[in-house]
């Protein structure tokens, strides 16, 4: 009889979302600095491509790790910062940073 295998492809989605550009430093600048505005991040991290930017963006809204909050100013504005599960997330990649700082630095 076979060992069972183990499959890891529920997580294929979430880590073709990790391995695009801006990702994970979205999340890191939310998860130290708290709720920013689109342009905030956008500044923060030297944004070269506002339409990767903006997928990224609307990428991990759709994967529930941002919460995305329009207000209806003049001039409107939006805001995004991490729900509990985009801070559950964050946390589960501190060890991972960790393990991988150790292994290279």
């Amino acid at each position: 009889m076979a060992a069972q295998q183990t499959c890891y492809c529920p997580v294929d989605d979430l880590l073709d979302l990790l391995a695009k550009e801006y990702t994970l430093a979205i999340i890191g600048l939310l998860a130290d600095g708290g709720t920013k505005r689109h342009s905030e991040i956008a500044d923060a991290l030297s944004v070269n491509s506002s339409s990767a930017f903006a997928d990224r963006l609307s990428a991990l809204t759709e994967a529930g790790l941002l919460e995305r909050t329009s207000y209806d100013e003049v001039p409107p504005h939006v805001e995004y910062s991490l729900t509990t599960r985009g801070r559950e997330f964050e946390r589960r990649l501190r060890p991972l940073l960790q393990w991988v700082t150790q292994e290279t630095g």
